[in-house]
């Protein structure tokens, strides 16, 4: 009997008795921490091993291309800057630096007026710049269909006594470079100095001083203002702008500079418009006259007569018309507030 009590199964609980509940694992999922998982690599798993079979890391491995392609560009560069210099480039480049030797004490015996003139219508940033002005690279950008120029006064000494005339990338490149070595080198006043004596003025004439001799015959010390316009006009293009052989665009010319002077802040308006209407006062001496083309000229330059006073109806109507178009240009840049 008390085995089969033992062996028979034991009584069911009462109804309503508390069951055990078991967890459950989904109740809270939204609420609860994520676990971390750790991601699982060969790297890590065996790391003693993998490593000393892998090789070496090369972390600047990719700026060989880089490296390959700058040595490149440097020496096609270099080739190209040996190919456009002339052969005799140290000693140009040796005459330059001492030709310029005490540039200092000789600007400052010119009238100041020249100077300006000559920045006014070649560079007027000359003396703020560092041999390139990125203001007259941009315009000359904006203004290249129309010929506008962005060379400063150090890029054209450069390019007159070592360069070609031609207009190539290489070539413009190499003269930035340069121009930006000879800044280093000398001073504002010796570059100036070195080029007011070795520009083209016309007539085979090289440096201020023959020029001013030659047009006027007075040294440069002398000059007006005027007559300091009329040289600086010339530069741009010594054949087309000359005084004695075009006077119309030799007028022309002296205008512009006396606009830009203006515009610059070198020059008073009044003083501007007085100049524009005086007659031109140039000489002729040692001049060809199969070289002119007004008939006038061409007879005073065949007697050695000075041209000086010798003003038509024609050049007098030019000048009352440069002066009533300066005027104009004049109230417009008021009107404007530039």
């Amino acid at each position: 009997m008390s085995l089969l009590s033992s062996s028979a199964p034991s009584a069911l609980p009462l109804t309503g008795a508390a069951y055990p509940r078991s967890p459950k694992p989904f109740a809270h999922r939204a609420f609860s921490p994520k676990p971390k998982r750790h991601r699982f690599t060969l790297r890590c798993a065996t790391p003693s091993v993998l490593d000393s079979s892998l090789p070496p890391e090369k972390p600047f491995h990719f700026l060989i291309p880089i490296l390959f392609l700058v040595v490149s560009t440097g020496f096609l560069c270099l080739r190209a800057f040996l190919k456009v210099l002339p052969p005799d480039f140290s000693d140009r480049w040796r005459h330059l630096l001492e030709f310029s030797e005490g540039a200092e004490t000789k600007v400052t015996q010119l009238p100041y007026h020249l100077v300006q003139a000559i920045m006014a219508s070649e560079d007027r940033r000359f003396f703020y710049h560092f041999g390139i002005d990125p203001y007259g690279v941009g315009r000359a950008v904006v203004y290249y269909p129309n010929g506008g120029g962005g060379s400063t006064i150090t890029q054209q000494l450069i390019k007159n006594v070592f360069l070609t005339p031609e207009r190539k990338i290489s070539r413009k490149f190499i003269e930035w470079i340069l121009a930006l070595i000879l800044e280093r080198r000398i001073s504002k006043s010796r570059i100036l100095y070195n080029y007011l004596n070795k520009m083209y003025w016309g007539h085979g004439k090289f440096g201020i001083e023959s020029a001013s001799l030659f047009y006027f015959g007075k040294h440069p010390s002398l000059l007006n203002v005027g007559e300091s316009a009329m040289l600086a006009g010339i530069l741009p293009a010594p054949e087309a702008f000359n005084p004695l052989t075009n006077p119309k665009q030799g007028k022309y010319s002296q205008a512009r500079v006396l606009r830009r002077m203006v515009a610059a802040g070198f020059l008073d308006l009044e003083t501007a418009l007085k100049i524009v209407i005086q007659p031109l006062s140039v000489r002729a001496a040692g001049l060809n006259p199969a070289n002119v083309e007004n008939e006038d000229y061409k007879k005073q330059i065949s007697g050695n007569v000075d041209i000086k006073d010798n003003w038509d109806w024609e050049m007098a109507s030019v000048s009352w018309d440069l002066r009533e178009n300066m005027e104009s240009w004049a109230l417009k840049k008021n009107r404007s507030g530039q």
